[in-house]
């Protein structure tokens, strides 16, 4: 039987170390930002305008950031699994991006390995905070996602980890939230980002 490794990256194999299901590098070009209206508001407006979902781009980013924990840690104990139990992901992940990470889950059961370790992510920055017309925040991130310490091992026990991959690669994560429960971030994207690799090998 051929050895699945060598087919696919362990980004492929392993959602809980970087989920790269639809792997599509980004093209470089940023959405234009919607035109904004110049005039004054009214103090009619003002007073019934929104709160914003987080007071500051500061809160935003640490929320956000909580969050991809929070999902690294649900997705690193799926693949501990053998995958099994994908759907524990879901508290996780926008309805969007769900079925990718149900579909990833599904594949790394069938390779028979487990995974041992945790993923970790740094060099986190902002890209974008906005609030959704209809009620919600969407917010991207830039990040280092990091699987130095995830292991592959077979049902032997024996480790299957391939040698010389790639520990760390920079991503462009995004999360989005519901009008209903608007501080409640929930990964929508993960994409490989194409500039220039920011991840440093310290």
């Amino acid at each position: 039987m051929r050895n699945p490794l060598r087919r696919r990256p362990l980004h492929a194999v392993v959602p809980s170390a970087v989920l790269l299901v639809s792997i599509g590098l980004l093209s470089g070009c940023m959405a234009t930002p919607a035109p904004t209206d110049s005039s004054t508001p009214s103090a009619a407006a003002e007073s019934t305008a929104t709160p914003p979902v987080f007071a500051s781009d500061e809160e935003a980013l640490a929320a956000a950031e909580a969050a991809y924990t929070a999902y690294e840690a649900l997705s690193d104990s799926i693949t501990a699994d053998g995958g099994i139990g994908g759907d524990r992901i879901k508290p996780a992940a926008s309805p969007k991006y769900l079925p990718d990470l149900l579909d990833s889950f599904v594949g790394f059961s069938k390779t028979g390995f487990i995974s041992r370790g945790s993923s970790t992510f740094d060099n986190v920055s902002l890209i974008r905070n906005s609030v959704d017309p209809r009620g919600g925040v969407s917010i991207e991130l830039y990040l280092c996602s990091d699987i130095s310490e995830v292991r592959l091992i077979d049902k032997t026990g024996a480790d299957v980890t391939p040698a010389g991959r790639t520990n760390r690669t920079p991503l462009q994560v995004g999360f989005t939230s519901s009008a209903a429960n608007p501080s409640l971030l929930l990964l929508n994207k993960e994409d490989v980002w194409s500039g220039r690799n920011f991840c440093s090998h310290s």
